[in-house]
């Protein structure tokens, strides 16, 4: 089971999430280390978990309220470690701001160097509909994962959007992801609860992944919130759980590795 450690970045600053309560969120506190900085909470995070990736929510550009450059510099100063980043891709514009590539220098006549080691993640929440997905697809191809972001089991963002593809309830995500997986054409997702996030709560989307990988399994699931111990971190890979994000608990240690 891969666990894959999680940083939320609001005005430059690594914060704890709870709940999906944003106005909420305080510089995060680690026993992992002392720094709240987006580079040294990651740096501890990955020496923790010995893991090769990490997942990054820039919270400003989620919001609407600016970010936009911290998937960029952890790749650049982590070029190792997979970057996986949301930061808040709605339309057209924020696609062409995803940090796929650097500047070239004067070897290369100043050519665009490709950032082999971002993955970009497009969630539910922000994502304008099928019509964006399709434009990320054409724009970067299917290397991109989707975020089902839901609040108690039901959608958030404009689900509504995809009603053409069987979406007619919030609580419809078997559809979600089949709509996804065609025009996207990708089967890795995430399943994201916002409301189990840093509650210590135990796992909020359990069942949803025992469904869906029982409709889906050839989908590679990846489960987001609540994860408190290595108890809940089995319990999810006897659901059908590929892999799990982790911030919380590896803070607080109640996640030993």
């Amino acid at each position: 089971m891969r666990i894959i450690p999680v940083i939320d970045v609001m005005a430059g600053v690594v914060v704890r999430a709870v709940g999906g309560k944003r106005a909420d969120y305080r510089p995060v506190q680690s026993k992992l280390t002392a720094s709240a900085s987006p580079l040294g909470v990651a740096k501890a995070l990955l020496k923790a978990t010995g893991a090769e990736e990490l997942y990054v929510a820039d919270l400003d550009a989620i919001t609407g309220t600016g970010g936009g450059t911290v998937g960029a510099e952890l790749a650049d100063a982590l070029p190792g470690t997979r970057i996986w980043i949301d930061q808040g891709i709605r339309g057209e514009a924020d696609i062409a701001r995803l940090p796929l590539s650097k500047p070239g220098t004067w070897k290369n006549l100043f050519k665009p160097l490709p950032r082999a080691n971002v993955v970009p993640v497009l969630g539910s929440e922000t994502v304008g509909g099928p019509a964006v997905v399709a434009s990320v697809r054409a724009t970067v191809g299917s290397g991109c994962v989707f975020s089902i972001d839901t609040y108690d089991g039901e959608l958030i963002g404009d689900w509504r959007a995809w009603s053409g593809w069987g979406v007619a309830e919030p609580t419809d995500v078997a559809a979600l992801v089949r709509g996804v997986e065609v025009v996207l054409g990708n089967r890795v997702f995430i399943l994201l609860d916002l409301a189990h996030v840093g509650s210590r709560s135990g796992p909020g989307t359990a069942k949803a992944v025992e469904r869906l990988k029982a409709e889906l399994p050839e989908l590679c699931l990846v489960s987001g919130g609540g994860v408190r111990t290595a108890d809940d971190v089995a319990r999810l890979k006897t659901a059908g759980a590929d892999a799990v994000l982790v911030a919380s608990a590896l803070h607080d240690g109640t996640l030993k590795l």
